[in-house]
């Protein structure tokens, strides 16, 4: 059964062209905590430019993290570390094919929440384009 929690995401888009953009967020998600299976999802607002869509992310074992978009922004991504995995980005008005390559993995997560850290490199289109991080805290509210 899903908790109500507090998820603050700290995200980091480095392009390979600029300099890094971090962008922070707090708010309110569900939590469900499962030995070897942790899934948590929240709203997107306007700040993180995806309002109308909600972002899970499900963590198997902590090795192995699917981060799925629903709404205005469709998109299932698979991270393992050492892996390349390719991913259609449907924005609405058309789709992008991404290639992900997860970098670190870290999740240290109980029944009441916890911290994980996830890093990758992104291909758009087979072109490389830069690497992407998260830092999320999860706290039982």
């Amino acid at each position: 059964m899903p908790i109500p929690v507090l998820i603050t995401i700290s995200g980091t888009q480095q392009l390979d062209w600029d300099e890094p953009e971090t962008i922070q967020l707090v708010t309110q998600g569900e939590y469900s905590y499962e030995p070897g299976v942790v899934t948590f999802s929240y709203a997107e607002t306007e700040m993180t430019g995806l309002e109308g869509v909600t972002t899970t992310f499900t963590i198997e074992d902590g090795a192995r993290v699917t981060l799925r978009r629903e709404g205005k922004v469709r998109s299932t991504m698979l991270f393992v570390v050492g892996e390349k995995h390719e991913a259609l980005y449907d924005a609405g008005f058309g789709g992008l094919l991404l290639s992900l390559r997860a970098k670190n993995i870290e999740a240290l997560l109980n029944e009441k929440g916890g911290i994980f850290d996830l890093s990758y490199a992104i291909e758009i289109e087979h072109a490389a384009c830069g690497t992407n991080s998260y830092h999320i805290e999860i706290r039982a509210i």
